[in-house]
């Protein structure tokens, strides 16, 4: 008989399953009964003190081919057409995030923006904000101001972060 190594999730799976069935055995809902020579309840109990050693993981399978991509270069959570600029807090204490956007695409192209303001140890986020719809003209520059959407009178946002960018020839 060949012994094949399983993952340890695969192993423990195995064993508690053989530990559930092995306690069937009486007609009155489980456990075995006096009269009953297959004892479960003891290989239960023995099985569960079985020591459960971790296995070597097993290895990925690798991709043969590349997945196949779309034509659109905003393929992704965000669009390589945006960059990070300067970030700050606005007359009402909001933080903002000055998004430039470099249309690479010949037609106008509507673009979406999600930037997180998060604090010094980039764990606590303090506010989010959304800019949907703006519009950038074919192969055309732009700044894009994302506001936060609460205010940060602490100041505590010390960071900010595109989160997701997305482009679309058409409108939302």
């Amino acid at each position: 008989m060949l012994r094949k190594k399983l993952p340890l999730a695969t192993s423990v799976v195995v064993v508690a399953t053989l530990a559930l069935v092995s306690g069937c055995g009486s007609q009155d809902g489980g456990g075995s009964s006096s009269g009953d020579s297959k004892s479960g309840t003891a290989v239960g109990q023995a099985m569960a003190k079985l020591p459960v050693k971790p296995t070597e993981p097993t290895p990925e399978p690798t991709e043969t081919e590349e997945p196949d991509e779309p034509d659109d270069p905003s393929y992704g959570l965000i669009t390589p057409d945006v960059k990070m600029g300067n970030c700050g807090w606005d007359a009402s204490s909001k933080p903002y995030a000055d998004v430039k956007v470099t249309n690479s695409s010949s037609t106008t192209q509507y673009y979406s923006i999600m930037v997180g303001f998060t604090g010094k140890d980039n764990d606590d986020v303090i506010t989010t904000g959304i800019e949907s719809g703006a519009e950038v003209a074919g192969n055309g520059k732009k700044t894009v101001r994302v506001h936060g959407l609460i205010a940060d009178s602490g100041k505590k946002a010390k960071t900010c972060r595109i989160s997701l960018a997305t482009k679309k020839s058409t409108k939302s």
